[in-house]
C-alpha cells in the first residue's frame, strides 16, 4: 500500500509541474485598441476579438486580430478604415509572433516586465519588433498587456494626401488579454 501512495504522488507530483511549466495558455477575447491625434476628429477603435496564445514552455506568444472586428464610435470613419486604409478584404488579419526575452517562472504569481522580440504583420507588410510589456502570472491565469506604437508608412499603409493632415502618422495600440489554460475539445 505505501509503494502504490508513492507512485500515485509521484504521479500526482509530475502531472501538476507538467501542468505548470509547460502550458498553452488562450484567449480568444483580448482587447486591443488604437488611438490616433487628428487635427479634425481624434481616431480611435477597439476589437475585443484579439486571440493570444501563449506557450509557457518556450515564451512564445503569437496574436491575432481579425482587421474587421475593429468597432469606431463613427460607422462611416469604421468604413473608411476597412476600406480605403486597411484594405480588410485584401489583409483580413494583424498578427505579432514572438519571443519573451529572458526568463518568466509561470509557477510564482507576480508580475514581469517583459520585452518579447518578434514580427509584426499588418496590411501585408511584416516588421521586426521588440515590444515592451508585462506579464502577470495569477493563479489559473496568465495576463498580457502590452503599449506601443505602429509607424502608418512601415507598413506602407496609403493615407490620402487631403487626408495626410488629419490622420497621425503614428498610431498609439494598447494590448490586454487574460490567458486561461487552453483545453483540448
Amino acid at each position: 500500500m505505501k509503494q502504490f501512495n508513492l507512485l500515485l504522488f509521484v504521479c500526482v507530483l509530475c502531472l501538476s509541474i507538467t501542468k505548470v511549466h509547460a502550458q498553452v495558455y488562450t484567449s480568444a477575447s483580448g482587447k486591443t485598441s488604437f488611438y490616433s491625434t487628428a487635427r479634425i476628429e481624434n481616431i480611435e477603435a477597439t476589437s475585443n476579438q484579439t486571440n493570444v496564445v501563449l506557450n509557457t514552455a518556450t515564451n512564445e506568444v503569437l496574436v491575432k486580430i481579425l482587421i474587421s472586428s475593429f468597432v469606431f464610435k463613427n460607422g462611416l470613419m469604421q468604413e473608411h478604415f476597412n476600406e480605403t486604409y486597411m484594405e480588410s478584404d485584401t489583409y483580413p488579419y494583424a498578427q505579432f509572433k514572438g519571443k519573451i526575452n529572458g526568463s518568466i517562472n509561470y509557477a510564482v504569481a507576480g508580475e514581469y516586465a517583459v520585452t518579447v522580440t518578434g514580427s509584426l504583420l499588418i496590411h501585408g507588410v511584416t516588421v521586426e519588433r521588440i515590444i515592451s510589456g508585462t506579464v502577470k502570472v495569477a493563479p489559473g491565469s496568465i495576463t498580457l498587456s502590452c503599449n506601443f506604437i505602429v509607424p502608418v508608412s512601415a507598413h506602407k499603409i496609403k493615407i490620402p494626401k487631403d487626408k495626410i493632415s488629419n490622420i497621425a502618422q503614428d498610431i498609439k495600440v494598447t494590448m490586454y488579454a487574460v490567458c486561461t489554460p487552453y483545453v483540448k475539445k
